[in-house]
């Protein structure tokens, strides 16, 4: 008996410690692994092309961090799967910081200058900087074509093997793209927006990852209140006959500029039908802004999360408010108080943004159209706009913003990614573009791109179709997508998304179900549509003070009808 006690004593004790030290070795792995990101800029911020890395990094691992040189530390470094390094300016780097890359023992990817100054490097000699046209890769017979070329810096001095040549004017042939014999990579590229895809490629090369099948995904965009429910119809049945799921761009309310009016969704009976019935057809809905639009521009026109005409983050709580114009960060003595300066402007922008998200995912789930991701309204949102999506959704569509100081730099991965500046959030990537009417080719540019990510091999070739535009173009567009070898529509529905605000709850387990908990009521939904401003506000308000002396007026009215009757009748039993 003791025997028995004492043994299952142990095994229970074995247990316990097994479950109480699974969850402490997952954060651990959690906090260690990934990739580490280290730049050097001539301001020390995140410029564009470090976010495009960081855009690049975030397919390779759960998530990425990103250091500037100067704040890296040995924990930053540490267990890291993968660390890379670009200089997109020159300088000499620390040597602490020299001694933290150089002890690291996996391959390290450089890009750009002072690459030379890290022991995986040594010897490197960046010779010259060209614009080149042609290039020429050791794995491809052909020579690739570079419609706006390349700037690459030539590399001399490794041991190893060059990966990426070019041809100089003098027909001297110099590699800019080099791995070294421990499968150390150095690329020779100094602008990541327009370079991605090389960059993606000897990335997915250096880290061991092989093309995959390639993911396709067409977005019928733009889709208010307002518009076409019978080519939005023929557009989505067509999809389903071609056996294509799509993605439905929604946005619930139509703004008029000129008006002010708003139209909701529940106001279009027709349009909700409509959808509820493209949605049961393999449409996935995603929600694209609230209104699309800003202060008084048009739905669809608009800007919503950006404020386009100054050119910066939304600095109001009501987008009908006269915005405050941001000061510049050079006119404060030191980061820490610029911060200080814009933490009330991003209260305001929080608030702003919240309410729309909010506003958005219930007024469609209260429809029946149950959204599974968010598409930023013309791509634009600052980071701390991205920080608050994040918290609604768990998948982004299209491109993103890659800068805090102008709308007009944005870009994307070729293929799916969960970067640092997401917070968490998948990008889903617009690669291929759209049917620009206003070009003599409308499809011109779409097929280029197509051919590009055919070239690219296993990415996302993702695009949109404005359905206003009828059926002229959606076939031909549909072949062209299809022409990508070993490729697979994408059915949102059957990959795991996770949409919530506190009153609702969209989850999707990856098996096509979507599973809805919806908290929404009938009378606070009529409320949030009706009570937009303090002038509409004080209406309501006086139109129940009102309705309420009304009640009382005719209350008292009835009461005192009755009385007069009880009276009236004792008095005749009275009389006789």
């Amino acid at each position: 008996m003791n025997f028995k006690r004492i043994t299952l004593l142990c095994v229970s004790v074995l247990m316990l410690t097994a479950i109480a030290s699974f969850p402490i070795s997952a954060q651990a792995k959690e906090k260690d692994d990934g990739i580490l990101i280290i730049y050097s800029t001539l301001d020390g911020k995140e410029s564009p092309q470090v976010k495009m890395l960081d855009l690049l990094a975030g397919h390779f691992a759960t998530h990425v961090t990103v250091r500037k040189d100067s704040d890296v530390t040995a924990s930053d470094v540490k267990g890291k799967e993968h660390v890379i390094y670009y200089g997109q300016t020159k300088r000499k780097l620390s040597k602490k910081l020299v001694s933290l890359i150089s002890g690291v023992k996996k391959p390290v990817v450089a890009i750009g200058y002072n690459a030379g100054q890290i022991s995986q490097f040594s010897g490197l000699s960046l010779t010259r900087k060209e614009h080149v046209y042609q290039i020429h890769s050791s794995t491809e017979k052909n020579d690739v074509s570079l419609e706006s070329g390349l700037h690459v810096l030539s590399v001399s001095g490794l041991k190893g093997k060059g990966l990426y040549t070019f041809t100089s004017d003098d027909g001297k042939t110099s590699p800019f793209i080099w791995k070294t014999d421990k499968s150390n990579v150095y690329i020779g590229l100094t602008n990541l927006l327009n370079d991605n895809l090389i960059v993606a490629k000897e990335l997915r090369e250096a880290f061991g990852e092989k093309a995959g099948t390639a993911l396709l995904y067409l977005r019928l965009e733009d889709i208010s209140p307002m518009s076409d429910e019978t080519l939005l119809l023929q557009a989505g049945t067509y999809l389903y006959k071609r056996h294509v799921p799509f993605i439905l761009s929604v946005i619930p309310v139509y703004l008029n500029p000129e008006t002010g009016d708003k139209v909701y969704l529940s106001d279009k009976p027709k349009m909700v039908k409509v959808l509820k019935k493209l949605q049961s057809m393999g449409g996935s809905i995603i929600v694209h802004g609230y209104t699309h639009a800003y202060r008084h521009s048009e739905t669809g026109e608009g800007f919503e999360f950006w404020d386009a005409k100054a050119d910066q983050p939304i600095t109001s709580e009501n987008a009908d408010d006269t915005p405050s114009i941001l000061e510049k960060e050079q006119a404060f003595p030191n980061e820490q108080a610029y911060k200080s300066y814009l933490k009330p402007f991003q209260e305001k922008e929080e608030t702003y943004t919240r309410q729309k998200l909010t506003h958005a995912i219930e007024d469609l789930t209260s429809a029946g159209l149950y959204p599974l991701a968010f598409e930023a309204p013309h791509y634009t949102m600052s980071e701390y706009g991205y920080q608050m999506a994040s918290q609604y959704f768990s998948s982004i569509f299209g491109q993103v913003q890659l800068s805090d100081t102008t709308w007009k730099t944005s870009g994307a991965s070729p293929f799916l990614t969960k970067p640092a500046m997401l917070h968490g959030m998948t990008l889903y990537p617009e690669t291929i573009g759209f049917v620009d009417t206003s070009k003599q080719n409308p499809l011109g540019d779409m097929a280029e791109h197509i051919s590009q990510m055919i070239d690219f091999e296993g990415g996302v070739a993702g695009g949109f179709y404005h359905p206003y535009l009828g059926m002229k173009y959606l076939p031909e567009l549909v072949d062209q997508m299809e022409r990508i070898p070993d490729s697979e529509w994408l059915d949102l529905k059957k990959t795991q998304q996770t949409v919530k605000t506190d009153k609702v709850e969209i989850h999707t387990s990856g098996d096509g179900t979507v599973h809805v908990k919806n908290n929404v009521s009938a009378i606070g939904e009529f409320f949030d549509h009706h009570r937009q401003t303090p002038l509409e506000k004080a209406l309501w308000i006086l139109s129940a003070v009102v309705l309420l002396f009304v009640v009382m007026f005719v209350s008292y009215t009835f009461y005192l009808r009755a009385t007069l009757k009880k009276r009236m009748f004792k008095e005749r039993r009275s009389l006789g």
